[in-house]
Parts: structure tokens; sequence; C-alpha cells
């Protein structure tokens, strides 16, 4: 009998009073964990940085607004009627197609996302006997490699077979980002505000962990486990009576006597989720300079300030853009001192809708700034016999003559700049209609 007791004794030693155990109920505790802790580092890879809408949009929405507008090249003259609009030749390689495969469109909306992007873009120039450019090739940014000899600069550029040819800078159609002081490195705009980028990750990420999983956000069971075989095995069949009741719609959970649920981190409610969403498309609209309705984020959108954007956008980021790329365009396809420029028209990017287009033809017609047949142009209409002079309106007279013309059976006297006002006959009744 004394055996049988101490066996007894040592099997309720062993078995000990239950013990308040937790385990996380969601397979990602890790990732939430890390996210909550702040444990993920601030760097940002072009990968990842694209994987956030914010900064797609704002690459995607500017190459294209780039690419969209119509290249023109000009030439220089004395004429009256202004500088020469070129046809053909270089004019059609930047307008039309820049190589046999690749349209201008296509090549200008790759160039620039990567302007965008990684922060810096290439093409080369090819030329005929006669120096004359026939095509233009893009250089992948990851192959190209920039170095300044002598002052002058020159790009390596190394081929997928492994070979490396040495373009010099007047070769290449070279846009950065935003060049370094040496002219030779630029600043990347993603690795520059990688911890803004990271920011917008980390709040979708979080986003993910809380709605991922069926909507079933990660949380901690405490209760009086036995041993950790059972501790595991009970958080593991409550995770699938969770899952099964989030899929089944049901309100109810049922829980282990003395067990308790308690949610893993803070409220998204409380945390303002969204509001650091939509703060993280303001960042990214921030480093590209866009207003935030182009990045299709329109909580503080109405019609004035949205008219008022687009306006924004014409003169204060485009408009950089353009003007680099004019002149970058100028001086490595036609050379210092040419006569010739390529010039970008941003008419059809401000176009607004088709009453005020045609409202403000007609008024610069009506007033002798623009023929008729200028204004059929920006309608992309075909031009009229005797379209091609000024008009005014007959109407206009000097003010003080407004009025009498109307008068009934009133003679106008023709104005005399020598005659004083003062001086002229007549009583006040012929001064009133």
């Amino acid at each position: 009998m004394g055996l049988m007791g101490w066996r007894r004794r040592a099997a309720a030693h062993v078995a000990g009073p239950p013990e308040q155990r937790a385990e996380v109920v969601d397979s990602g505790e890790a990732a939430i964990a890390q996210v909550l802790s702040g444990e993920v580092g601030e760097g940002v890879s072009m990968r990842e940085a694209l994987s956030l809408p914010g900064v797609w949009a704002a690459i995607n929405f500017l190459s294209a607004a780039m690419a969209g507008l119509p290249i023109e090249v000009f030439e220089t003259t004395s004429d009256e009627g202004g500088d020469k609009k070129l046809k053909g030749g270089v004019v059609d390689v930047l307008g039309a197609a820049v190589n046999d495969s690749t349209t201008s469109f296509s090549w200008r909306e790759t160039f620039f996302a990567e302007v965008f992007g990684p922060g810096r873009a290439y093409t080369y120039i090819e030329r005929n006997a006669q120096g004359r450019v026939i095509n233009l090739f893009p250089m992948e940014y990851h192959r190209t490699t920039v170095r300044k000899d002598q002052g002058r600069l020159f790009y390596d550029y190394r081929e997928p077979s492994g070979r490396v040819k040495i373009y010099p800078g007047r070769d290449v159609i070279d846009i950065a980002f935003l060049l370094k002081p040496d002219h030779v490195s630029n600043h990347n705009p993603v690795m520059t505000c990688a911890s803004a980028i990271r920011q917008g990750l980390n709040a979708n990420r979080y986003a993910l962990t809380v709605f991922g999983k069926n909507g079933v956000p990660p949380y901690v069971l405490t209760g009086p486990f036995q041993a950790a075989k059972e501790m595991m095995r009970s958080a593991a069949d409550l995770m699938r009576v969770t899952r099964r009741a989030a899929d089944e719609g049901k309100p109810v959970l049922p829980l282990p006597a003395g067990h308790e649920l308690k949610r893993l981190g803070d409220d998204p409610e409380k945390m303002q989720l969204t509001p650091v969403q939509v703060f993280a498309v303001g960042q990214v609209a921030r480093i590209y300079q866009l207003p935030p309705v182009f990045l299709q984020e329109l909580s503080k959108g109405n019609y004035n300030n949205i008219e008022h954007q687009d306006l924004h956008l014409v003169k204060h980021t485009l408009r950089r853009w353009v003007k680099k790329f004019e002149q970058e365009l100028t001086l490595k396809i036609f050379g210092r001192g040419s006569k010739r420029y390529v010039k970008l028209n941003l008419d059809g990017i401000m176009r607004g809708d088709f009453k005020t287009r045609i409202e403000a033809i007609v008024k610069a017609i009506q007033n002798g700034l623009m023929t008729p047949n200028e204004g059929r142009a920006l309608e992309n209409r075909a031009p009229l016999p005797g379209g091609d002079v000024l008009l005014v309106q007959g109407a206009t007279v000097p003010i003080e003559l407004a009025g009498k013309a109307f008068a009934k059976g009133a003679v106008v006297p023709k104005p005399d700049d020598d005659a004083d006002p003062d001086d002229q006959d007549g009583d006040a009744d012929t001064h009133t209609n």
C-alpha cells in the first residue's frame, strides 16, 4: 500500500496544477510582431517601392504624361511669320518611331519610367555618314556606367554578351531625376526617400495581416493549459474553429472553459490605419511634386481645387521636365549653336472642356490675336480659304462716344484730337438719349 501511495503522489507531482499559458492564434504572428516592434529596416528595394500603389501611380502617370506630349522641331528665322516648323527626317524619328521596332510614345514612356524610378535614363543616338540622326536606341540603366575623363562624359554600356561599348557624351541622351554636384552621379528618388516609402509599405503590410486571413486578426489565447503539447493542440483547434466561423459568417465563437481570447496589437481604427495610408500617398506626391488628385487621392478634392491642381501640374511639375527634355534633345541632336531646336507642345494637356476651348478661340479671333485658320488648327481642323486674315470687331468705338450712335436721329461727330471738349457747341440736351 505504501508503494501504491508513492506512485499516486509521484503522478500528482508530475501533473501539477493547471498552468496559465498563452499561445498566438495566427500563423502570421512573426510578421505582425516584426512590424509592431519596428524591426523592419528603413531601406527599400525598387521592386518593393513599386508595390506601393502611390509610387506605381506616380511613375506611370508622369511617364505617360511626358510620352503623350507632341514633339515639334523648329528652325530660327528672321521672317516676320516666326520660326519655321520642320517636317520629316529627325522630326519623324522623335515624333513617330525612334527605330524600326519602337514607337516614340513607347520609347519616351519607358525612358521616363527609368527617370522617375531608378532616377536616370539613357538613349544612344545613331547617325549616318552625313551626321544626321536615323535611330535612337534605349540603354538599360543597370548596364550603363557614367564616368568623366578630362571634363568630358563617357558612357560605358555592357551588352548582354559581356562586351563593353564606350559612347561619348554627345551621342547619348541623358536625363537624371537630380544630378549631384559632380554631374556624373545622381540621386535616386526611391532610395533617397526610402523611409517615407517604407512607412507606406509597413501600413499596407499591417493591413494585410489584419484583413488577409478571412478578416480574422491575430489573437492570443490564454487559459489553464496542462502541458505544452496540449496548449498547441488547443490553440490549433481554436484556430480552425475561428476560421470556420469566419467563413460561415457565424457571430458566436465557442471557447473552452477558463480560456480568454485577447487581440494581439492595437486596434486598426485606433491606430488610424486608413489615415496613415492616405498620408503615405501624400508623401509620395511630395517626392514627385504631384498634386494628390493625380494619385487618385480625392479625400479633400472638389471641383475648384482640382482645376487649380491641373494648373499646378503643368506650371510646377511638367514644365520642369519638358524644359529639361527639350534642351537635352536640342543639344545632343543638333549641337551647340544650332538654329534648330526641339519643342514639346503643352497645349494638348492644357485643353479644357469643349465649351471653354471654343469660347477662348472665339475671343482670340475676334480680338485679332489669331486668324480663323489658326483657331481651326488648334481643333485639328483643315484650313479654309480666306481664313489667314486677322479680324477685329467693328463695333469697338472710343468710350466717350458710347451710346451716341444709338440715339435716335443723333449725328455722331467725328473724333477730333485737337478739339477741346469744353469748347464744343450745344447744350446739355444734346448729350442725353
